[in-house]
């Protein structure tokens, strides 16, 4: 047997030991970024848990370079540690559940150095829609000032599984709690702060026409008061940012800037270039 024959015998072994190899280096390279430069102590299993749920449920994440989604699962970590959870009728809380609602509050605020909406001190998990004996309704998520997230399950996780539908219901609310952070948090992102008002000075003129029934390429839910005119935007921001910043450039640019990132600079960690 010469040996090209034996090459020729060999080369699937080859092939997937290569293709494993590769696949150890990548691993160990977002750990290191995760262990090294961002601090987080979890262990590799943990690293490797917590990495193959967010690729499977995030797309926000999966676009993120090695170094980013260490960012992500840094600050994930975190908030899995301060944030409470409570089932409700008799919701089975499971990790994948509480890390994916977790990873609404790290994409919102990823370009914000704080992140951590401690107005918000945990999220109140239901199956489906719940009923609100306070506001006398049926609802599939409510924020309060301060206390605990209310959370369908089922339309949480539809919001992440299509993505590109305008609805969201996690950055909803959560966008809701950065929101409201401003006056309940006991500390918010200053930048953030300061650039609310030039935010809503260009966001009013489109929340004003919707108020007066005008079509707007936001869904008309937007136009209900100006607490869910931002929801809604940032639900638009991820989910359709092409298709936002075709039809109104001047509230994307100016949203961008308020949470400091471009959803459509994919490629570098959705930076933002001034």
């Amino acid at each position: 047997m010469n040996f090209f024959v034996i090459l020729l015998f060999l080369l699937p072994a080859i092939v997937m030991y290569v293709a494993y190899q590769a696949h150890l280096f990548k691993e160990g390279k977002a750990f290191y970024f995760n262990r090294i430069v961002w601090g987080t102590e979890i262990g590799r299993s943990r690293y490797v848990e917590v990495d193959a749920i967010l690729m499977k449920r995030i797309s926000f994440y999966r676009k993120l370079s090695d170094n980013g989604k260490a960012k992500f699962v840094h600050r994930l970590s975190k908030l899995l540690l301060i944030k409470k959870f409570v089932a409700k009728n008799k919701m089975l809380l499971t990790e994948e559940i509480k890390i994916t609602v977790c990873a609404s509050i790290v994409q919102l605020t990823f370009g914000l150095k704080s992140y951590e909406l401690d107005n918000i001190k945990g999220f109140k998990i239901y199956p489906t829609i719940f009923y609100s004996s306070f506001l006398k309704a049926n609802l599939r998520g409510s924020t309060p000032p301060e206390g605990l997230i209310s959370l369908s399950w089922k339309h949480l996780e539809h919001g992440f599984l299509i993505d590109n539908d305008k609805y969201n219901l996690g950055l909803h609310e959560v966008a809701h709690a950065l929101k409201l952070s401003l006056k309940y948090a006991y500390s918010y992102d200053t930048k953030y702060a300061a650039y609310v008002k030039e935010w809503e000075k260009f966001g009013h003129v489109e929340f004003l026409k919707m108020k007066r029934g005008n079509e707007s390429f936001l869904r008309k839910y937007a136009g209900v008061n100006e607490h869910e005119f931002f929801a809604v935007c940032i639900e638009h921001f991820f989910e359709v940012p092409e298709q936002f910043k075709h039809n109104l450039p001047k509230i994307y640019y100016h949203l961008c800037i308020l949470i400091n990132l471009d959803p459509l600079n994919d490629r570098r960690d959705y930076l933002l270039v001034k």
